[in-house]
Parts: C-alpha cells; structure tokens; sequence
C-alpha cells in the first residue's frame, strides 16, 4: 500500500513546482498537475515501480502557530486518496479560503506549553480551593495524556477516547466528570487564545453521573444525641451547621462582627480554605441568615469559654487567633462521638444537608431554603441537599390516601366509602 503522508514531512519544505514538472519526498515521485491560487494539486506517479496516478494531494501554505508560539505561514500537505481530480479541486479551495484569514488555522503548541501557561495565567482566577484540585488533575491526569501532543491534534475523538479509557479503568463517573471539566476549562482557553477553532471537550458523551455512598440526614432525635455528647466547640459547630445551613468553608470564617445580636441575624460575608481567606464561592453566598433561639445560646455560650471575642476575631479559631482546620475538629470531636453513639460519620456536608432536608420537611418555599443557603438556583437545593427524612415517605402515602379514600366512587350496592 502506498503511504503518501510518510513524504508529507519532506514535501513540506520543498518549494512549489510548475506544472507538469516531478519533484520527489521520501520514496514517492510527484507530478504537479495543477496550480490553484497559492495552492497546488499534486498526483504521485511512482512508488518503487508500482503506478498510482489515480492517489490525489494537494498543497497549500496556511498560517499556523509554530511551538514557540509565533505565528507565520507555513507549507502544508495533505494526502486525499483515492478520489476524482474535481473533489481534489474541491478540497483545496476549501482549505485556501480558510487559510485566507488572519486566523492560523493550527497550533502546533503543546498541550503541556497550554497547561503551563494556563496554571500561570488563568487558574489564579479561580478559588483557592478550586486552584488546588484543578492543578491537582492537570498534572496528574492530563498532562500524561495529552502533554506531547500538538494542540491541532487534540480533536473530540481523542477527548472521547479518553473518557472511555477513564471509564475502562475503573474511574467513578463523578471523577471523570471533573477531569473532563479540567480538560473542557484548559481547552476553553485554548479556544480563546487562537490555537483551536472550537472546543474539542464539547459534546463528548459521559458516563452516567451515580451515587456511590447513599446520601444521608440527621433525625431530630440523633441530632439532640450528638449535640448532647460533644464538647463545647464541636457542640457550637455542629449546632450552628444543622441550624444556619452554613457551608464548611463560610463557618469556620465567622467574625464576631457577623453577628448582629440586636437583629438575631448573621452576615455571611468570607469563606475560609486551607487558611485562605477569600469571598464566599457564590455571590448569592453573600446573604444574612436570620437566626433561632436556639443558635443564639449555642453563640452565647461559646463566646463566653472563647479566648478571642473581639469584633475582628474568628467566632472559632486556634489559641493563636488563626483558622481552625474542619478535618480536626470531625476526627479529634465528632467522629468519636459518632462512634459511641452508633451513628454513621457525619460531616460538615451532613448538616448542610440536614438543614435543607428538615426546612423542606417543615414546609418552607424551595427559593426560601435556597436564599438562606446561598443557593442561586432551587433546583441546587432540592436535588442535591435535600433528603426525605425517615417516616416522611409513610406519612406522605397515608396523607395522599387519605384523600383519595374520600373520592373513590363508592361499588354498586354498598353504602360505605372504600379505597
């Protein structure tokens, strides 16, 4: 079989010939059988002594981002095949309009030269908590993928191969989607930079999203347990968690300034990860919180035992005034009294979710919930936070039963009202 990309290389730098005149790259000859503007179709004539005047190329030059990442003009090549000299024509002129543009019409810029740039440039854009696990599978994941390779050759059937590879060894769903979100965000910016045309992560078909761990909530009975069992910090945290709704990273970056006691409300105004201070991950997060009796005596009684009270200070913070970490406070506080009690590990995810189940059970709006929890859309609350509680299920079948009992018509000849 004749291989005409194998001359694709050496072609490349060879100057346009005219017509009817030969010129060679690697073992194949080339008659020139039409120029085209600033392009050329190309017939191979001999490979060793095999004939094959009926394989078309065709040759253009076309502006392209070389890796250093300049831009110039550039030979191209491109072996058609086995096709009528008229679709040969047709190609070509579709490849010189393109071309015809000022926008190059490849990269060859490297995934990992894009990925460094993008971590450098880009990335501090996002939450600090985001930064980490975006860089985290950067390295990870996709720069041994796809590191090498040309930014021209990274297409939606090497994304789509990729996520079937995940899939094959083993990944959750949930993971691959957030690889293939890393991926789809390092790709944008290719987009935007001039090295592709379009996103080549888009509409790319993904596993079906699963739960692997069932989602649970709190009973009011076992959340009078814990909080009866915990110590005085763990008891303040998990309290106003089930109470407030609060996320993990805007609890532990409370200032007494937050609370205005006078109003029984509480501001909402700075998250904390990993020490980092920064606004809250939405800007809905920017809200106040109205607060029960309640979360005010847990507050009450921890600024009393508090080492730092004044305006400025963490609400809960270490001997040094400086954020605490929520993995110490589950494994030294919670998670042993979650143990004695025969409970299932809860985490800070639990009394969030907890708060919107026991909201939704009690009957209060969805876009209610969904204020009070920093939530710019209700279906985030419903769908994702909110559980049906233990016996809702039961009273739910009984209530509707009873009232189809009512309207059920009643058999022919009985006088008492059935289901």
């Amino acid at each position: 079989m004749l291989d005409i990309s194998a001359a694709s290389a050496r072609i490349a730098h060879s100057p346009f010939r005219s017509i009817g005149r030969t010129f060679s790259g690697a073992d194949v000859t080339f008659n020139v059988i039409r120029n085209q503007g600033p392009g050329q179709i190309v017939s191979p004539v001999t490979v060793g002594a095999v004939l094959a005047n009926d394989r078309w190329a065709i040759r253009w030059r076309a502006l392209e981002i070389a890796p250093d990442g300049t831009t110039k003009k550039a030979l191209r090549y491109e072996a058609l095949g086995r096709i009528s000299r008229g679709e040969a024509t047709e190609i070509l002129g579709q490849k010189l309009a393109a071309s015809a543009s000022k926008v190059p019409t490849r990269s060859r810029v490297t995934f990992q030269t894009l990925v460094n740039d993008w971590k450098a440039t880009v990335l501090p854009m996002y939450k600090h908590s985001t930064q980490k696990n975006h860089r985290h599978i950067a390295d990870k994941h996709l720069a041994p993928r796809f590191g090498d390779q040309q930014l021209s050759d990274v297409n939606r059937q090497e994304v789509q191969a990729y996520v079937a590879h995940l899939a094959q060894a083993g990944y959750a769903p949930k993971t691959i989607d957030h690889i293939h979100d890393v991926l789809s965000a390092v790709l944008r910016t290719a987009v935007k930079w001039g090295h592709l045309q379009d996103n080549p992560a888009r509409d790319v078909d993904m596993p079906t999203l699963r739960t692997i761990r069932p989602k649970w909530v709190l009973t009011t009975e076992q959340a009078a347990q814990l909080l009866e069992e915990l110590p005085p910090l763990g008891r303040t945290m998990v309290g106003l968690g089930m109470l407030s709704g609060l996320r993990r990273a805007e609890l532990f970056a409370l200032r007494w300034r937050d609370l205005e006691e006078q109003d029984r409300v509480l501001s909402v105004r700075e998250a904390v990860y990993e020490g980092c201070v920064d606004t809250p991950k939405t800007e809905a997060g920017v809200r106040q919180i109205p607060l029960s009796d309640a979360a005010l005596k847990l507050l009450a009684d921890w600024r009393a035992r508090a080492e730092h009270t004044e305006p400025g200070a963490l609400v809960f913070s270490t001997w040094s005034g400086k954020p605490i970490s929520p993995n110490n406070v589950l494994r030294q506080q919670v998670f042993p009294v979650c143990e004695a009690l025969g409970l299932k590990r809860v985490t800070w995810l639990t009394l969030r979710r907890t708060y919107s189940s026991w909201a939704h059970q009690k009957g209060v709006p969805g876009k209610v919930v969904a204020q009070l929890m920093g939530h710019a859309k209700v279906d985030t609350t419903l769908n994702v936070y909110t559980q049906v509680i233990d016996g809702a299920l039961r009273a739910a079948v009984d209530k509707v039963g009873s009232e189809l009992f009512t309207i059920v018509p009643k058999p022919a000849g009985t006088t008492e009202l059935t289901h």
